[in-house]
């Protein structure tokens, strides 16, 4: 059995501050991550209650991302994802867009350790403890308190273990001739390497990033969404753009998207888009305009 286990769940997890919210699309790095069931063990202390990976318990390592899974067969998962310097400890901040620790458990509205407003309210570590390239295999322990700003709850997450975890390593792969994606950003067409579209917990999100992908374009509409134009949002839920380039995350706060073909059965969709985009916590901007995608979604 093979798996598609999207970093961060592959739907929006929220960078918020105490004012308004910024939805972060997965990028194409997360979303091609491909996982399976694994060897190994995952376990951890959810608010005093047993966890355990007992559905999948999977890891990646590629593209400069660590990232390491598991999922009960109650429904919940956790997700780690830090930024590759392999064996030693990481930590999750708030502010930290590259190392991340989220929770969810059936639902598009995650906990993590990069929500909320101060360091009271979210964070953690993970450490990786071992990497055995010859069985390629990894463990580690990690801790982390997470919270969701959708509605101010925390989760307090402990001993967490995760022993000789199989990992894959994937090469991020070039887009797909059958597919289309392009874009301008301030007036320069973005030299796209990579397009994925996936399709999950009620979303469809499709990003395309540059080859060494320090430069990701997102978006994420319903997945019932019809043929007509639609308005993007910095506080969604519903239809949402993203620009990330390199460590800053500009959400639309602006613009429209145009769909003009969704065909379910084929799962192809094609639009056009443009937006205006921002950083919530910073100055940086960018305008994204001439936006094209036709691309078949798994």
């Amino acid at each position: 059995m093979r798996t598609t286990v999207g970093l961060l769940f592959l739907f929006l997890i929220s960078l918020q501050n105490s004012s308004c919210q910024k939805e972060f699309v997965i990028s194409a790095v997360d979303s091609s991550l491909i996982t399976s069931p694994g060897s190994g063990s995952f376990t951890a202390t959810i608010d005093g209650g047993k966890f355990t990976g007992d559905k999948l318990a999977a890891a990646t390592i590629a593209s400069g991302v660590i990232a390491v899974t598991g999922l009960s067969v109650h429904g919940e998962q956790i997700v780690l994802r830090v930024a590759d310097s392999s064996v030693h400890q990481y930590t999750l901040t708030i502010g930290s867009a590259s190392n991340v620790g989220v929770y969810s458990k059936d639902t598009a509205y995650a906990f993590a350790t990069n929500q909320g407003n101060s360091a009271d309210q979210s964070g953690g570590t993970m450490t990786v403890s071992s990497i055995d390239t010859a069985k390629k295999t990894l463990s580690g322990t990690f801790s982390m308190k997470v919270y969701r700003q959708f509605d101010g709850k925390e989760k307090i997450i402990t001993d967490g273990v995760f022993k000789n975890i199989s990992y894959q390593t994937v090469a991020i792969p070039p887009a797909n001739a059958a597919d289309t994606f392009r874009v301008k950003v301030d007036g320069v067409q973005f030299p796209v390497f990579s397009v994925t579209g996936i399709s999950v917990f009620g979303k469809i999100n499709i990003s395309a990033s540059n080859q060494d992908v320090s430069k990701t374009v997102g978006i994420s509409i319903p997945s019932n969404v019809t043929v007509g134009t639609y308005t993007f949002s910095t506080f969604g839920p519903y239809y949402i753009g993203q620009y990330n380039v390199g460590t800053s995350y500009l959400s639309a706060s602006s613009g429209t998207i145009t769909i003009v073909e969704h065909n379910t059965t084929t799962k192809r969709i094609r639009g056009t888009f443009n937006m205006n985009a921002a950083e919530i916590m910073g100055t940086k901007t960018a305008t994204l305009s001439e936006g094209y995608f036709s691309k078949t979604y798994q």
